[in-house]
């Protein structure tokens, strides 16, 4: 028999170092189903919850699978009055585009698209600006605010991009330049140049609610009024112009 005291044959003894939190957690992500025949563990396993004591894992579980299912509903809710806005959109955007085609003449066909965005689209302002380059034709004179592109790219040269939509909020002095007397009231804005025979045309809608324009927002809508009324003042052929401006849409 050893005569070593009991006490060093303990200390000799090997031990085993029990998991660490962060080890268990590193394991139960690598073996989801870890509880699938351990139905008891769960049962018994105690979550703190706040100040009404505690829970169990299932029934936190059940709490988080409804908070989840609330976030999935809400954003499916949004999701759904968005398409619902857009279809609304669409049809306004159709029936204008049709009401400028069955109108003849450059300076009809401007006002009935300045009135048609007044009207049917939630706007407090609308402007459509003539920016002079090469020089515009005499119709347009008669029918638009002509601005020579030097004087316009003073005050506004920002936004004298072909093809880039500005959506947002805008400089003083562009508020003034696109609006005039109703810059006061527009708070947001979306401006989209245009090309057209000798220069551009600027189609500048505002509101007075700072976020009804915003940067992040779709431009499909606006794009397609600007293109399809740009290519109604180069022609002489309206419903031609509005099938080609819906083909490249």
């Amino acid at each position: 028999m050893s005569d070593k005291p009991l006490s060093r044959l303990a200390a000799e003894a090997p031990t085993e170092t029990a998991p660490t939190a962060d080890e268990v957690a590193a394991y139960l992500r690598d073996h989801p189903a870890f509880f699938a025949d351990r139905e008891a563990l769960l049962v018994n396993m105690r979550l703190p919850h706040g100040t009404s004591g505690s829970v169990s894992l299932v029934e936190r579980q059940l709490v988080l699978l409804r908070d989840r299912n609330h976030t999935l509903r809400t954003r499916l809710n949004e999701m759904v009055r968005t398409a619902r806005v857009n279809h609304r959109l669409f049809e306004r955007t159709l029936d204008l585009t049709l009401s400028v085609m069955g109108t003849a003449g450059t300076a009809e066909r401007l006002r009935r698209l300045e009135e048609g965005l007044a009207s049917g689209f939630d706007l407090d302002a609308v402007a459509i600006h003539g920016i002079e380059q090469q020089g515009f034709a005499p119709d347009l004179h008669a029918a638009l605010r002509v601005t020579p592109e030097a004087e316009a790219r003073e005050v506004a040269g920002n936004l004298l991009r072909p093809g880039r939509i500005i959506c947002g909020l805008l400089r003083e002095p562009e508020h003034a330049f696109l609006f005039a007397d109703a810059a006061p009231e527009v708070a947001s804005a979306a401006v989209m140049p245009v090309e057209i025979p000798g220069g551009l045309l600027l189609l500048a809608l505002g509101s007075s609610d700072p976020n009804h324009f915003s940067p992040d927002m779709g431009t499909l809508f606006i794009r397609f009024l600007g293109d399809a009324t740009a290519r109604l003042l180069q022609s002489d052929t309206p419903a031609a112009a509005v099938a080609d401006a819906i083909g490249s849409a």
